[in-house]
């Protein structure tokens, strides 16, 4: 081997060599999260386009041409498809590149101080659909490389209404589909923010976004059918006898689904209302779907609630008119008590919770003199009518304590028995 060719080759290796040190220093350096994963992900890319030119330069020291020894082919994939070296290297580094751009994203975006505060729902929308962008534009890369036109996405799998469905159509469907989806929640996101801000009712807020979400998922819908080429009124045309027979089975589900319409447009009920069913459930709205609503009861569980529930049977709407709810507890005191003193101590306890609303004042009402005791009853105002149960058990600790300190007996149902004399067997 020639010395110039020598040198030429130890000057190549050694320019790889510095260029790969220099980047560990650079990558060390730069300590932030967000910095670091850029620095390693240009040092990557950087040393990866490095290390193909320096190989063509040595193999040009050889005096093997790189175009031909990648323009070989390898094999075929029927008679369109010629698989080379270039398109094995170009498909490699396609996903390798696939791979780790989805990393870099979860990475860059979990860790960011600017996106602490959004919802990971949103951040792992917006990264999948970065993804997907990349994915479909290194398919076109791959088709656009190889050394005949592979009509990937005229593939036909299927015909419908004289309509050739084919694998364009459906990427293309799944990638609209997909990004109203992206959309959506990032604008669900922004606009819960906004109405935090502004101070607006959160229940009228969603409802009204629930309402504007169906909307363009309409219109999303019949959007992707008609780049598809299907007609929307012959689908319906063709399928209204379907419907007809259906109606009858899946009474209830229509039921359902009409009244979820009711429930959004009339807004009798909204997120975060706390309701009462006819079978006794209790709990706090926290979605209405189109056929099913979610309802998080006093013991933490969710409860997955009909629609039809809440338009055809009673319903109690603790928060329909203001969130402030009158409550009672009922106590009785033994014959003989000072009732204006049992007055005073059942207001007091009322007044030194926390969670009680001094305006309107709580009040005492005397409502009968029973067989056993004399019945109070002490009614008061919460605003978080969810925890009630905890709130009334709070003052019966303390109205018995009271009752005790101040010599007021609670008495217990007492009965006489008389025994007639002269009993004979």
């Amino acid at each position: 081997m020639e010395g110039s060719k020598l040198l030429y080759i130890i000057v190549v290796l050694a320019f790889n060599v510095v260029l790969w040190f220099g980047f560990s220093i650079l990558k060390k350096k730069n300590r932030s999260s967000v910095k670091k994963q850029i620095v390693r992900s240009v040092s990557l890319i950087v040393q990866f386009v490095v290390m193909l030119i320096s190989t063509g330069l040595l193999l040009r020291v050889f005096q093997i041409k790189v175009e031909k020894l990648l323009a070989v082919e390898l094999f075929s994939l029927g008679e369109s498809v010629s698989v080379t070296g270039f398109l094995i290297l170009f498909l490699v580094f396609a996903v390798a590149f696939l791979i780790y751009t989805n990393r870099f994203l979860t990475r860059v975006l979990s860790n960011s101080k600017g996106t602490q505060r959004i919802p990971r729902r949103v951040i792992s929308g917006l990264r999948r659909w970065v993804t997907l962008v990349v994915l479909l534009i290194i398919i076109s890369g791959v088709i656009q490389f190889s050394d005949h036109a592979f009509p990937f996405f005229s593939i036909t799998l299927f015909s419908l209404q004289d309509v050739q469905i084919t694998i364009g159509k459906i990427i293309q469907a799944l990638f609209i589909g997909f990004t109203v989806h992206v959309c959506i929640i990032s604008f669900e996101y922004f606009y819960n923010e906004r109405i935090n801000k502004k101070g607006i009712d959160k229940g009228k807020g969603h409802t009204i976004f629930q309402i504007v979400k169906y909307f363009v998922w309409v219109i999303t819908v019949v959007l992707i059918l008609s780049n598809i080429g299907l007609s929307v009124n012959v689908l319906l045309a063709g399928s209204a006898a379907l419907f007809v027979g259906l109606g009858f089975g899946v009474q209830s589900l229509f039921n359902d689904f009409v009244s979820g319409l009711i429930i959004l447009f009339e807004g009798t009920i909204r997120v975060q209302d706390i309701v009462e069913l006819e079978n006794g459930i209790i709990g706090k709205v926290q979605e209405i779907g189109l056929r099913t609503s979610k309802l998080l009861t006093r013991d933490n569980i969710v409860t997955i609630i009909p629609n039809n529930n809440f338009v055809g049977k009673n319903v109690i709407n603790w928060s329909y008119n203001e969130h402030k709810t009158r409550f009672k507890v009922d106590v009785g005191v033994s014959y003989g008590s000072d009732v204006r003193l049992v007055e005073k101590i059942l207001i007091k306890c009322a007044s030194e919770h926390d969670k009680i609303y001094s305006t309107p004042q709580p009040f005492v009402y005397f409502n009968d003199f029973g067989e056993s005791s004399l019945d109070f009853s002490l009614f008061f105002w919460i605003d978080d009518s969810f925890w009630v149960e905890k709130v009334r058990s709070d003052l019966r600790f303390a109205i018995h304590d009271k009752f005790k300190e101040n010599d007021v007996e609670i008495p217990f149902p007492q009965r006489d028995l008389h025994i007639r004399s002269g009993y004979k067997d």
